[in-house]
């Protein structure tokens, strides 16, 4: 585990920003800005100078959000391509401004009159066996040209909104060493035929979930989710039980859940008539005997992997569960780095914020998995060693620990009192006591330089 600045070398240091001392100025902004996640610029530069020349940076026209994220976009598929199977996890959230009345160039982000911000397609590569996040694989920021929003259908499926799941696909490229898988896992809003044909054309498989019911080449009066929910539940994937979360509505419940799974060939739309068949699977997960008046789970599922066992549609259902993680990320983007409560007046300078903010996030995230990856690794193998003293200090422990309990130590610091085994503690008490480890280990640094 390194320290923060050698963190920060590695996030920015190789920013292409035509000026060796910007580059230097990004690499001490983002040093600062991951201690202090949450706070504002000021606070997190602390220093006036620093201050003044993050603000020269940041609204500078010749610096984008592209240059400042390119060294962490090449790390992660370098580092995805020596891995076995990668999941490229794709989704869209929604970052609103709209209390900020007077910031420019945002653009509509809901169907009601007055809701700006901007508009975030985002690609996090996780390596699928030990669900280690490796990074982001490709960030697309979209401003609409109208503050009003809409919800209009076509430009979300066609338009520019539409063309972002190509646009990530594209963009990675496709895994260039055969021996590792990369795999697209997105919802149901990347249902759109491009997406499922550039996965296909740059080499990457997908696992999606349908929400078209498209046509199908080998019965033209059978469409995909009806066909989907006629076929019966396969006796080899025994039933088997989730937990649902309570809603406004309705209790926390059981759900039992079944499996089904056929091949099939997706025809391809009137607009691409030229082009042959999708050749996929539909795996389909439903629930049985639901409580009345609650709306019963189901996913379809549609996938260019083989399914012909089982086995192979566990693999397929556990891929998509991944979906969460992402899900995650905006969360540790917008309540871990509260990006939203910045005060840039400019949409365009709040991109480039998002240029320190969005690795910060990655890192966040990061920070949860560790201890799951290898929980019985001795800490003092992957921790910092002023981190590690001071934490056995102020816990009075002084055995050699392992990861899982460096971690758990890391979060009792920030208010972390529950039981490990019910309820494993979230990012955001890991992160409060992790940043205030931060702080602990930089005052002790200071001592031992003026030693």
């Amino acid at each position: 585990m390194i320290d923060n600045l050698e963190w920060a070398k590695e996030q920015w240091g190789e920013c292409k920003l035509n000026n060796v001392l910007r580059t230097a100025r990004a690499v001490e902004i983002g040093q600062h800005m991951v201690i202090k996640p949450e706070a504002s610029l000021p606070q997190q530069l602390a220093s006036p100078d620093k201050l003044a020349a993050a603000y020269r940076l940041i609204n500078s026209r010749r610096i984008t959000m592209k240059q400042l994220l390119e060294p962490h976009l090449r790390h992660t598929l370098s580092a995805a391509a020596k891995k076995k199977v990668v999941l490229f996890i794709h989704d869209k959230t929604m970052l609103d401004f709209t209390t900020h009345q007077h910031t420019k160039n945002l653009g509509g982000i809901s169907c009601y009159k007055g809701q700006h911000g901007l508009i975030m397609g985002s690609v996090l590569a996780v390596e699928a066996d030990q669900r280690h996040v490796l990074g982001l694989g490709y960030v697309e920021m979209i401003v609409r040209s109208e503050k009003r929003g809409g919800l209009d259908r076509e430009r979300r499926h066609k338009g520019t909104e539409g063309r972002v799941w190509e646009n990530g696909v594209k963009a990675i490229g496709g895994n260039p060493h055969e021996s590792s898988q990369w795999i697209n896992v997105s919802d149901r809003e990347s249902d759109i035929y491009e997406h499922m044909r550039s996965c296909q054309e740059h080499g990457m498989g997908f696992v999606l979930r349908a929400k078209v019911n498209r046509a199908l080449n080998q019965d033209t009066e059978t469409r995909l989710l009806d066909y989907a929910r006629g076929l019966p539940a396969n006796e080899s994937y025994p039933a088997y039980e989730v937990e649902v979360d309570a809603s406004s509505k309705h209790p926390k419940r059981k759900a039992k859940l079944v499996v089904s799974w056929s091949a099939v060939e997706i025809k391809a739309p009137q607009s691409a008539i030229e082009q042959q068949p999708i050749v996929a699977c539909v795996v389909r997960v439903w629930e049985v005997n639901p409580p009345a008046n609650v709306e019963a789970v189901e996913w379809i599922l549609l996938t260019s992997l083989q399914v012909q066992s089982a086995e192979d549609a566990k693999r397929v259902i556990s891929y998509y569960e991944c979906r969460w993680m992402i899900k995650d990320f905006h969360m540790c983007l917008k309540t871990g780095c509260k990006v939203e409560s910045s005060q840039l007046d400019d949409g365009r300078d709040l991109q480039n914020l998002l240029g320190f903010a969005l690795p910060i996030a990655v890192h966040l995230l990061q920070m949860r998995q560790i201890a799951r990856n290898a929980p019985d690794l001795p800490a003092q193998q992957v921790v910092d060693p002023v981190m590690l003293r001071l934490i056995m200090a102020r816990f009075r422990v002084s055995i050699t620990i392992a990861v899982s309990e460096f971690w758990l130590l890391v979060a009792r610091l920030g208010g972390y009192v529950a039981n490990p085994r019910q309820h494993p503690p979230g990012w955001r008490t890991i992160w409060r006591g992790w940043q205030q480890l931060l702080l602990w280990a930089e005052g002790a640094r200071l001592i031992q330089d003026d030693s």
